[in-house]
């Protein structure tokens, strides 16, 4: 897997650089009539996104656009660089390219040497534990997550290349219980137990920060007690009133996460004795894209908001994966092999992306789907000896 650093310079005319996590140039392109979509299949010919940088800031909005669709980190710099800056960002680079590529360029290196103490950490830490094979997974995992311990993201790494056993598929058809919808609820709880690791980590930070306040708070307090009155009221006031607002943001914070970490361990120990269901507004390329983490496999329960707008190559794509769709209002005309199910009193416990689904109530809805088939294929039967 090539790492791609990812450098554009937006405008009337495109221009684009591509080097991997080693610095070494790819190629380059520009145009006046590139839009989004060739720009992205140029780059995931060359490898795997990591970073989209640009030399402005803030980033111009089609660059941002571009990093969430590709599911890069975003890099922009302090201040928009200048001229000179950028000539000496690529003055060793022998490719011949024009002024938008060069700009693109230095964009991409720019970005490059802001990440090389992150890398240099993430290298040292997979060689100390002789993962070198999935190095390139783990900077990605940090790319996106970049408070998240080392150590979760490289168990994230390990369950991504964990081999799966192939089921034995038979021609006969296929009887989905609450027991076959619920076989990856384990790898699914692991998934939810990391973003917990990731919260209680923040959360530690969060308590320092807090901890460091009161103690410069409680040191302003005696310089001032022991300086001249009248000329340092107004600093006493004013460093105070400061100092106890981020005390307050911070304390709101920490509750913030505490009510989170007890939110998920509750959403956890509920996943136990329920099926875990995966959450799309619709059935788009860009919602997949969006919600790649979710990591959508073999087995998986998705409830779906709007089934009615989808991309056939979606669909595709989760057909062999889905079997069961939970949706509000179904298509008319059915999509895929899908078994379109009703949420309602199916979900136990609701989150922004996953569910609960209760699995004696999803055992009983997809009963009651199959009886209703039956009964329709028994008129139709009728009906042919019928005429």
């Amino acid at each position: 897997m090539v790492l791609l650093l990812i450098g554009v310079d937006p405008g009337t005319t495109l221009g684009y650089a591509i080097i991997n996590d080693k610095g070494e140039f790819l190629t380059s392109g520009s145009g006046k009539e590139f839009g989004i979509s060739e720009l992205i299949r140029s780059i995931i010919s060359f490898g795997k996104p990591f970073i989209v940088a640009c030399d402005k800031n803030p980033a111009p909005s089609f660059v941002a656009s571009l990093a969430v669709k590709l599911g890069a980190r975003l890099f922009y710099p302090q201040h928009d660089l200048l001229v000179a800056e950028k000539r000496a960002l690529v003055k060793d680079f022998e490719a011949k390219l024009n002024a938008h590529e060069l700009d693109a360029l230095a964009s991409a290196v720019h970005a490059l040497q802001r990440h090389e103490r992150f890398l240099e950490k993430i290298e040292y830490f997979i060689k100390k534990k002789g993962k070198q094979a999935l190095e390139e997974d783990v900077k990605l995992i940090m790319a996106r997550n970049e408070e998240l311990p080392l150590e979760a993201a490289l168990r994230m790494a390990e369950e991504k290349h964990k081999p799966k056993e192939k089921p034995v598929i038979e021609q006969k058809p296929v009887q989905i219980t609450a027991k076959t919808v619920g076989e990856k609820t384990e790898r699914q709880l692991k998934e939810l137990q990391v973003q917990i690791l990731l919260l209680e980590d923040k959360n530690k930070k969060l308590k320092h920060v807090l901890k460091e306040k009161e103690k410069l708070i409680a040191r302003l307090k005696k310089r001032i007690q022991g300086a001249p009155g009248e000329e340092l009221v107004g600093f006493k006031e004013k460093r105070i009133k400061h100092y106890t607002k981020q005390l307050k943001d911070s304390s709101r914070l920490v509750e913030h996460y505490e009510k989170e970490l007890r939110r998920l361990n509750e959403f956890i120990a509920q996943a136990a004795r329920g099926v875990l269901v995966k959450k799309l507004k619709d059935l788009s390329q860009d919602e997949l894209a969006d919600k790649e983490f979710l990591d959508i496999g073999e087995g998986d329960v998705v409830w779906v908001h709007n089934p009615t707008i989808f991309s056939q190559k979606v669909v595709d794509e989760l057909a062999g994966k889905v079997r069961i769709v939970l949706a509000e209002n179904a298509p008319k005309k059915g999509i895929g092999n899908f078994i379109f199910l009703k949420p309602e009193g199916v979900i136990a416990k609701d989150s922004k992306h996953f569910a609960i689904a209760d699995k004696k109530s999803l055992e009983q809805a997809l009963q009651k789907k199959d009886i209703l088939k039956n009964i329709l294929e028994e008129y139709k039967q009728e009906r042919r000896k019928e005429e």
